[in-house]
This record gives C-alpha cells, sequence and structure tokens, in this order.
C-alpha cells in the first residue's frame, strides 16, 4: 500500500515485516511530518522523536548520515522486533514513510537496502501450492484468482482490503486471502477467531470494518475459547508466509501477464507467476490490469 503527501512529493510501497533478517521498508503508518524535539542531530534528539510520537512503543536502533546536513537516517524497531527507515528533518521534524528527492529517486528504498538486512527471493510456484492448501477464504465471484496473506493488526492489509473491495464486486478479480498473525501479540487470537467463524469472509469483513487506523488495532474481539486446530491453521499459514522469503503483510501471489520482476517464474511464453512483499497503492489499478490467469498449485491456470 502507499500513503502519499502532495506537499512533500513522498510515495512508494509500504508494508509489513520482522526482524531477524525479515525488515519492512517503512515502519508505522501515520502523518508524515510530527513535530518533535530541538536538540543536536545525534541519537539521543532521535531517540526522543522515535519515544515521544510512538508513545514508548519503538526505540531508535542506529542514526546515520543523510543526503543534506538537515537531514538523518534513522534506523528505528517496534515492540515486534519489525525494523524501518525514518528521518529527522532539521532536528526538529520525523518524517514516515518513503521520501524521494527532486530527481526522482526514493532515498528511502537506497537507505533500506543499505542498513537493513534484505531477505532472499523464492520463486513464486514454490510457494503456490502450499498456498492453495492453506486454510483461508475467497471473495469474489468472477475474474482472476489471486493469494493475499494478511495480518488482521496489519494497516497496509486494511488500507488494501478497502480498495479491493469496488474492483472484486465489479468482477475484477477473487481473492484468496490466507490469514496470518505476527505483528501483535493479539493477531494470533484474532486471526484463528476469523477462521473459526461460521463465515470467515463475514468475519474477516467486521475485523476491517471496526479497524482503529490510530492504534492500528483490527476490531474483532477474540474468542474466549480459542479452537486449537484454529490457532494450528494460523501458525502453518504464518510459517508459509516466512517461506516466501519475508514475514510481511500484505503478500500477494499472482499471474500477470508480463513481469519483469526478479521473482517471476523464467518461462516468459505465458503468464508468469509473480510474487510481491507489499504494494504502492498507485500499483494497484496497472496490477488488476495486468492479471492473467488464475493462481493455481500447477501453476498460472486460465
Amino acid at each position: 500500500m502507499e500513503t502519499e503527501d502532495q506537499s512533500s512529493g513522498t510515495k512508494g510501497r509500504i508494508g509489513f515485516r520482522k526482524a531477524a533478517g525479515l525488515r519492512l521498508a517503512a515502519l508505522l503508518f501515520g502523518p508524515l511530518v510530527l513535530a518533535g524535539c530541538a536538540t543536536s542531530p545525534n541519537l539521543k534528539s532521535a531517540e526522543h522523536l522515535v519515544q515521544s510520537n510512538f508513545h514508548g512503543q519503538a526505540h531508535v536502533v542506529k542514526v546515520f548520515p543523510g543526503p543534506t546536513p538537515k537531514l538523518t537516517g534513522i534506523v528505528a524497531e517496534n515492540g515486534q522486533h519489525q525494523q524501518g527507515i525514518l528521518w529527522m528533518l532539521s532536528n526538529r521534524y520525523l518524517l514516515l514513510g518513503p521520501v524521494v528527492n527532486d530527481k526522482g529517486h526514493d532515498i528511502t528504498q537506497a537507505a533500506t537496502k543499505k542498513y537493513l538486512a534484505q531477505p532472499g527471493k523464492v520463486p513464486a510456484e514454490h510457494i503456490a501450492p502450499a498456498a492453495m492448501k492453506a486454510p483461508g477464504f475467497t471473495i469474489g465471484h468472477a475474474g482472476p484468482l489471486i493469494v493475499v496473506f494478511m495480518d488482521p493488526n496489519c494497516i497496509y492489509c486494511h488500507l488494501l482490503w478497502k480498495a479491493l473491495q469496488e474492483p472484486v464486486a465489479d468482477g475484477q478479480l477473487r481473492v484468496k486471502l490466507i490469514p496470518v498473525g505476527f505483528l501483535k501479540d493479539s493477531s494470533v487470537a484474532k486471526a484463528a477467531t476469523i477462521l473459526a467463524a461460521k463465515d470467515p469472509a463475514a468475519a474477516w469483513a467486521n475485523n476491517e470494518k471496526g479497524f482503529n487506523e490510530n492504534t492500528e488495532e483490527g476490531g474483532i474481539q477474540p474468542l474466549a475459547d480459542l479452537p486449537p486446530k484454529d490457532i494450528a491453521a494460523i501458525n502453518t499459514n504464518t510459517a508459509l508466509l516466512q517461506a516466501s522469503g519475508e514475514e510481511a503483510t500484505p503478500t500477494l501471489l499472482f499471474c500477470q501477464k508480463n513481469s519483469s520482476d526478479a521473482n517471476a517464474t523464467k518461462d516468459k511464453t505465458g503468464p508468469q507467476m509473480t510474487l510481491e512483499h507489499g504494494i504502492a497503492m498507485h500499483a494497484l489499478p496497472a496490477l488488476i490490469s495486468s492479471l492473467a490467469g488464475n493462481v493455481s498449485a500447477d501453476g498460472c491456470t486460465p
């Protein structure tokens, strides 16, 4: 998904990822610029900005020089061991999300590659067979089938869910949603509650309807007595997501007409199966238009 501020021209792909070698490009969702402290541009002032703006739920791992004297890079980590790049401007403001310079270069992406460990790529077709068997639910009545891994507490999954409703209703695509749980302590319980529901699709819709964008919490209330089989299913789904190369949500698996993505299949004679960790909102219509065939255990099928 994508946040964009017209006044600053910031934009880019965003999604949640976990540390221990599995990172995210942008740490948290929120306003682009937040007022902070005014001291020297060092670890202490960066920590003050991060602590105050994230209410003590994130801390600074390190700081590094930015492309200009007034811009300082920050590697920050939250309580779920998710890391991302933030920027401190003039030692008084905290910039969240991808930032581009006047030449259109994404300096956040460049810093992410330099300062955060990058996971390896896994061929999409290696994930598809297990994804098709994974517990979840499908929405839509027509169009190509894609697969999406989502955490019930994921703000970017929430935004993607909302963005998908119209094209799904219009028959442009179908979506198999695979619930996972890793972002917050309540994620597994919420995901298992949804999976245990008589109508998981309706339960997920209720979770999104009640989603609190300020706290980044899904709206569903976990069952007091969770079925062990559903907890096990969520843990299995999450392990499958990890096997995709990143513990990141949303992660999408789809077949498209043409793809230059390094993680697409090498067969260029037909639809390409592609695995994407995160998605830019502005790219969603183009992605939908590029779909060709259904994700299946046997590859891309008509």
